[in-house]
């Protein structure tokens, strides 16, 4: 969330130069973030804004079999004294106008309310998760099995009904401790001030009315502000990247981006068969691959080594018009660039909200995390993706090379392909 944090304070500080906004930050578990140079950059900026990295604090449990969202709670409710100590000393030298928290630091409203600081929650994702996780105490009281067992889809007022497979992945377990945090935080929605959604309404324009429903109280429930989209939207950056000489040199349109984002990898055999539905169905593509690491590992990708994964002579047979990178590449460059038409994707929010940015049409492709939620409301609620057909309704289901085909072809040859 580092990226669209930074971007809100930008925001703020170019709305308001009179404030003075400091930013707090946690050290990652998993080691440097690959957001982190973002801090940097703005930090050298005349903006008005201050990082404070806060420095590593202990946890005693075990990384290996911890689910992230308990893993981030963890954390956060041991910084918790040290937030105190900043606030207090920042409240001896000054006026706090506001505390602006991130979603999994809900244990900090306490430390506010204890300054009488109003406390808002800035939403990194969009209205449609939000408006499930403030539903989420009312379901957990209405429903005792486990909500991906309903035959039914799950209601959210004023949002589309969900499948209840495409619920995200931590509230599909309600016996594990990363649900009872997810349940925890989503309580403690009801206690803020306000909420800053990384959304719009011409995207989502639910937002509004959907918030009041769902919120406990007398009716007038806290601001709902749609402050998005917040994007790290500099083009530039990786402008003298290959893939981006490689995209000059294509028409206009006709190439298909393939990327799962920071965190997202495949396993061998399904980029194996990525790689035969890419070479099915004949279009121009641009594929950031990277492997899933070894069992037991906490880092979520490695760099993929092609020649030992894809098969035999692809990259020969398809080299006249795709070309496979197995490291990170510049996402924001390339989705601005001409010659890209179509977006194979993860689903993440940031990603989501990139793609409509650019105007690139999708092909959702959701991992984990609230990824098929967003996948689901962009396919059938809002038009602007097709579905890709998985072999089971589980998160890590294969989808088939002739699938892939179906669904690159739809989106580059069919009017899907139109945003």
């Amino acid at each position: 969330h580092l990226v669209s944090v930074i971007e809100l304070a930008k925001f703020i500080s170019q709305l308001n130069p009179r404030l003075s906004i400091t930013t707090l930050l946690m050290p990652s578990l998993l080691g440097p973030s690959p957001a982190s140079a973002h801090t940097e950059t703005v930090a050298s900026t005349a903006l008005n804004v201050r990082f404070v990295h806060l420095p590593p604090v202990e946890l005693t449990v075990n990384l290996q079999n911890a689910q992230p969202e308990t893993l981030v709670s963890l954390c956060v409710e041991r910084y918790k004294p040290l937030v105190s100590d900043h606030l207090r000393s920042l409240c001896a030298s000054t006026k706090v106008s506001a505390f602006v928290i991130d979603f999994f630091c809900t244990t900090m409203i306490d430390v506010a309310a204890q300054l009488n600081i109003p406390t808002y929650v800035f939403f990194t994702s969009g209205a449609y998760l939000l408006s499930l996780l403030l539903h989420l105490p009312k379901l957990d009281a209405m429903i005792s099995s486990e909500f991906v067992e309903s035959t039914t889809n799950i209601t959210i007022p004023g949002m589309p009904s969900l499948p209840p497979h495409d619920l995200l992945m931590p509230l599909k377990d309600r016996k594990n401790d990363a649900y009872r945090w997810m349940l925890y935080h989503s309580q403690k929605l009801h206690e803020i001030k306000g909420f800053l959604v990384n959304t719009f309404d011409d995207l989502q324009p639910r937002l509004a009315d959907a918030v009041p429903q769902l919120v406990a109280g007398d009716g007038a429930g806290p601001a709902v502000l749609p402050v998005g989209p917040l994007l790290a939207l500099d083009t530039n950056k990786g402008s003298d990247h290959e893939c981006i000489q490689w995209l000059d040199d294509q028409p206009d349109g006709s190439v298909v981006f393939l990327c799962f984002g920071s965190w997202g990898a495949l396993p061998d055999n399904q980029l194996r068969e990525v790689a035969r539905g890419l070479e099915l169905s004949g279009q121009r593509f641009l594929w950031s691959a990277r492997s899933r690491p070894p069992p037991g590992e906490m880092i979520q990708w490695r760099d993929a080594n092609l020649e030992e994964v894809l098969p035999d002579g692809f990259l020969e047979r398809t080299r006249d018009r795709g070309l496979v990178w197995p490291t990170w590449v510049p996402q924001v460059a390339i989705l601005s660039h001409r010659s890209v038409g179509g977006f194979v994707s993860h689903c993440g929010w940031n990603s989501t909200l990139e793609s409509v940015w650019f105007g690139v049409p999708l092909i959702s492709w959701p991992l984990f995390a609230e990824q098929r939620m967003n996948a689901f409301e962009l396919v059938n609620d809002l038009g602007l993706a097709v579905g890709l057909k998985k072999e089971s309704v589980e998160d890590d289901a294969f989808v088939r090379a002739e699938e892939l085909e179906r669904a690159v072809r739809q989106l580059m040859e069919g009017e899907e392909g139109e945003m």
